[in-house]
């Protein structure tokens, strides 16, 4: 009976350790499968950072290419009234008018940075993410196996232990008998 009951023990510990390899595999497997979907997601918001200053770009040079014609149809409009437009009021609201587009653009401009900037911020994160995950991996493949000869370990010394053990029946104290005594 004793015998059983070591291997039992023993093969739990086995059971056991082997259950913890395998766990700590599949959360090593899962956190490289995080690292390599945040590294997708790290170049997913590079080109969308890419392509948000490229947008805002484009539409800086639309403002400004909106305040030129907007400025030679005030000027058209002006001379074709017989105004000169080289100084007074007309040439006051053809400063303003640049100053606006200017102002305008610029604004343009700085958003666009500032929605280039978020998106690279995101890019920065995941990649970041990535790399914990990556962490992770190789943390959790190497407490697995540490956990694993541990569990192991402790069966083996279990069982050593109890079977180094004398058995009940044999380590009970023998009963005495009492002799009958003369009187």
């Amino acid at each position: 009976m004793c015998e059983l009951s070591t291997a039992l023990m023993i093969g739990g510990g086995l059971l056991s350790g082997a259950g913890q390899i395998a766990s700590a595999d599949a959360q090593s497997k899962a956190a490289k499968y995080n690292a390599e979907v945040q590294r997708q997601n790290a170049m997913q918001a590079e080109r969308q950072a890419r392509n948000v200053l490229d947008a805002g770009m484009r539409e800086e040079q639309k403002q400004k290419a909106m305040t030129s014609q907007l400025m030679a149809k005030q000027q058209a409009a002006q001379a074709a009234n017989g105004v000169d437009v080289t100084f007074g009021t007309p040439l006051d609201l053809m400063v303003d008018t640049a100053k606006q587009g200017a102002i305008d653009a610029l604004t343009i401009r700085t958003n666009a940075y500032r929605n280039y900037d978020d998106t690279r911020n995101q890019a920065v994160a995941s990649r970041n993410q990535a790399a914990l995950y990556d962490m992770e991996a190789r943390n959790s493949r190497t407490a697995g196996i540490l956990g694993a000869f541990g569990s192991m370990a402790s069966a083996f010394g279990t069982a050593y232990s109890k079977a180094g053990l004398p058995s009940a029946a044999s380590s009970a104290p023998a009963a005495k008998v009492p002799t009958p005594t003369k009187r």
